[in-house]
């Protein structure tokens, strides 16, 4: 893949650009702080300690906001009125796929089944499909929405998404990572984006669904950025890692960098790293140009901000294979 002539260029917001994607969504989010409205009657476990407790629910409030800004961009592109019980039916949608990805990744790193039906029996998945099911049966009659888990889309791209991630090399395969950020990402955000169009009686259009399952690979790529020392901490595979693997002397500058703890901002991937971080901002750039609507890249806008830094170890990241260790109550 050729290379961007600057990474920065593709991936870089600029301070202004920051500061007004920051003003739009500080009053969004200021408001699923105090009310939390998206989470109303939601169960939810709470973490132990104060200071856990604001991080979390900050971490909520963001997410919640994200999602109002998803919505409304879904609301303008399509030029639709969507219900007020969509913001709470997607979030119980992204906590349960959320659940789900944790149990998935647990049993793909402990060569458990991968079954779909035992997956789902896990107690954390059955617990958010038995929350997901009493919230959307008590607002709609329609069986695609209420069990939209048994549908033949969703059982065929979970089918091969498991083919995917079980081939030989996957961790350092950047071909077949692509291909699972496709299935998982972009399709799980295509799939909600269908699932709110029935809740609210009209199916989006293809164009726009496109759009969206091109954002999800967006913001995807923007957290396997965010999350690389994370990853890499815990065990995890991640694109980024996988890249590094076709650039061994960048590789060695990036290792050292990880297990120094150090601060790797975009200008340091510029320099030290030149030929991966272009690649990957090429790529990024690629599927963040496909974006037609400007609602919808706002929407990457947000997700981006949160890379701006660069990788960060996320609060609670542990060595020595987190992702062997069975999946807790999420908290967010």
């Amino acid at each position: 893949m050729k290379a961007a002539s600057s990474g920065l260029d593709g991936i870089c917001l600029g301070r202004t650009r920051r500061a007004v994607l920051l003003a739009q969504l500080a009053p969004s989010y200021m408001l699923h702080m105090a009310s939390r409205r998206y989470r109303r009657q939601l169960r939810e476990a709470s973490p132990p300690g104060a200071v856990e407790r604001a991080r979390t629910r900050h971490s909520a409030a963001a997410l919640d906001a994200w999602v109002s800004q998803l919505l409304s961009a879904y609301s303008d592109v399509t030029r639709s009125r969507l219900r007020r019980e969509s913001g709470p039916l997607a979030v119980r949608y992204i906590r349960l796929m959320a659940a789900m990805n944790r149990e998935y990744e647990y049993r793909l790193a402990t060569r458990q089944t991968l079954k779909l039906d035992e997956v789902c029996a896990s107690p954390l998945i059955a617990a958010g499909i038995q929350e997901w099911e009493r919230f959307s049966a008590s607002h709609t009659d329609q069986p695609g929405i209420i069990g939209f888990l048994a549908c033949a889309d969703f059982t065929q791209d979970y089918a091969e998404y498991v083919t995917v991630t079980t081939r030989e090399g996957f961790n350092t395969d950047v071909g077949l990572q692509m291909e699972s950020i496709s299935l998982d990402s972009g399709g799980y955000l295509a799939r909600l984006v269908r699932l709110i169009g029935e809740f609210n009686d009209g199916l989006p259009a293809v164009d726009v669904l496109r759009q969206v399952h091109d954002l999800g690979i967006a913001a995807k790529l923007t957290d396997e950025f965010t999350d690389l020392a994370t990853d890499y901490s815990e065990g995890r595979y991640n694109l980024l890692l996988a890249m590094l693997q076709q650039e061994p002397d960048e590789s060695a500058y990036v290792m050292r960098r990880l297990k120094s703890l150090l601060p790797m901002p975009l200008v340091w991937w510029q320099r030290e790293a030149p030929r991966t971080f272009g690649q990957f901002t090429c790529l990024y750039q690629q599927y963040y140009l496909r974006l037609r609507s400007p609602n919808l890249r706002r929407v990457c806008d947000t997700t981006m901000l949160r890379a701006m830094s660069g990788p960060k170890r996320r609060h609670g990241a542990r060595p020595a294979q987190r992702v062997s260790e069975p999946p807790r109550d999420p908290w967010r």
